[in-house]
């Protein structure tokens, strides 16, 4: 079975799905190229202030996703596996457990597909 192009998405589309969307560019960075609705409420972070920022220095930063950032990056390169579990911090000690799935778009972007 093989996975909706989410590049073919206008983000509309994209916001229709029912769980968080976020595109990271290819490059050392990983900057945030689009997020959708989904993810917005969930974190509270508002998609015209995290489009264009450093995705794991910025938007997700710390200790606690670093090991989330190394398994994208290896996943970007061709060697991670494709999906995951993980733990997201949030404010006052709570946490967010989400099942993330990643997707290859154009130009070495790739998707997180983040379902809480």
């Amino acid at each position: 079975m093989q996975m909706l192009m989410l590049d073919d998405l206008d983000d509309a589309a994209l916001d229709q799905l029912p769980f968080g969307v976020v595109c990271l560019d290819g490059g050392e960075r990983m900057k945030v190229v689009r997020m959708n609705r989904a993810e917005s409420e969930a974190t509270g972070i508002q998609r015209w202030r995290a489009i264009g920022r450093e995705f794991f220095r910025e938007i997700a930063p710390g200790p606690a996703n670093r090991d989330l950032a190394e398994a994208v990056r290896a996943f970007a390169d061709g060697d991670g596996p494709p999906a995951l579990s993980h733990v997201f911090p949030r404010w006052r000690g709570t946490a967010d457990a989400t099942q993330i799935e990643m997707v290859r778009g154009r130009d070495a972007a790739v998707y997180l597909c983040i379902r809480r």
